[in-house]
């Protein structure tokens, strides 16, 4: 009996002693757990952290990038855009001075060569209307006034038919002192290289107005012969003027304008040494077809007068243009290292980017602050190309 109560006692101090130690084991391990969570919940701050560390190295390298990117750029446009726009204007002004010469010179040209045709029409037109005038005007002719108007008229229509009435001179202020008087040319032509040309519109045509009022053969050939011996006698009165020694720089020869084909024909027709001996005489006869002729050709003198000036000047605005090429090729090498600093300045922020940064936020990644796990560090590649030099 007393075996069973002990045995009983020891089962309730046995089952005591368990449920104590229990309770021990259940509280210690209640303090293990709360140290669990705390240290769960410190881990899950210092990741908040830690993310929030990595998004704002994410912003601050964007922001530095970005700044280094907008200063360089910056820079770059504000000393290229002046620079720039400096040297491309004179560049340009000097293309179009030397465009406009170029079209000038080949317009010249074009009139000089290719309108041969419209100058002969001219001349056939002028020849014509002279024709007509001088069958018209006979009546009037008769005049001595008259006359002499009419031939002062003449040599000046012929100038602007030959286009020379701008270097074709009628002003009594080229008059000269000779040794019988004053002497006035009817008109003086300048031609290139400061030489003059004196033209004498005074032919004599009484005797010729008289051979056609004649009332028979004999009286009519009396009277050519008279107007031929009277264009002679003019002759070697402007041979002796000797209008080219009172004329600096003029050839030696004086032009004797008749103005109508009709007279020169007549007087030919009667002696036809007439020509051979004026110019034996330094006398030079023209009619107004043969004068359109000779003014046409210092006409063409005139033009490749200009065209020396303007390949002349051509020759000046390709040398200025080529300085100007020069100037401008170094201020563009300027430009290209200006680049090249630039390109050299991105190059440092992204190693900075790949050795400073880069590998932080990798190790972040891979104690999983990343909310993403595929989710990877963006990369940036340097710029390996630099800027090209102007070949000259």
């Amino acid at each position: 009996m007393t075996s069973i109560i002990y045995l009983l006692i020891g089962m309730v101090l046995g089952a005591a002693a368990v449920a104590v130690f229990y309770l021990l084991r259940k509280k210690e391990y209640e303090g293990r757990i709360q140290i669990a969570n705390q240290r769960a919940q410190d881990a899950k701050e210092g990741l908040d952290r830690e993310r929030e560390n990595l998004s704002n190295l994410e912003r601050l390298f964007e922001g530095v990038s970005s700044k280094v990117l907008k200063e360089s750029r910056d820079e770059f446009i504000k000393q290229a855009e002046p620079k720039l726009g400096e040297q491309v204007r004179p560049l340009k002004d000097a293309l179009e001075r030397l465009d406009r010469a170029i079209s000038d010179i080949e317009g010249k040209r074009e009139e000089a060569y290719g309108g041969i045709k419209g100058m002969l029409k001219s001349v056939e037109a002028g020849q014509a209307r002279l024709s007509i005038e001088t069958s018209s005007l006979a009546t009037a002719l008769k005049n001595p006034a008259a006359r002499g108007r009419w031939g002062e008229l003449t040599l000046r229509r012929v100038a602007e038919l030959s286009g020379m009435s701008a270097y074709c001179d009628f002003d009594e202020q080229f008059s000269v002192d000779g040794g019988d008087g004053k002497l006035r040319p009817d008109m003086v032509v300048r031609m290139p290289a400061g030489k003059t040309v004196v033209v004498d519109a005074k032919a004599p045509i009484d005797c010729y107005m008289k051979a056609l009022e004649a009332s028979d053969e004999n009286s009519r050939q009396a009277h050519l012969l008279a107007h031929a011996q009277a264009v002679r006698d003019h002759i070697k009165r402007l041979s002796l003027k000797s209008y080219w020694a009172q004329f600096e720089n003029s050839p030696d020869f004086v032009v004797l304008f008749i103005p109508g084909e009709s007279f020169f024909s007549a007087a030919l027709e009667a002696d036809r040494k007439l020509i051979e001996d004026g110019w034996a005489s330094k006398v030079l006869i023209a009619t107004p077809t043969s004068l359109i002729a000779l003014l046409r050709v210092v006409a063409l003198g005139w033009n490749q007068e200009r065209l020396a000036e303007n390949a002349q000047k051509i020759s000046e605005a390709g040398k200025s243009l080529y300085e100007r090429l020069q100037n401008f090729a170094e201020h563009f090498s300027k430009v290209g290292g200006s680049l090249d600093r630039a390109v050299e300045s991105f190059n440092k922020a992204v190693g900075s980017w790949e050795h400073k940064l880069v590998p932080g936020a990798r190790t972040l990644k891979e104690l999983g602050a990343t909310r993403e796990a595929d989710a990877e560090v963006p990369s940036v590649d340097p710029v390996e190309h630099n800027s090209r030099s102007l070949q000259q």
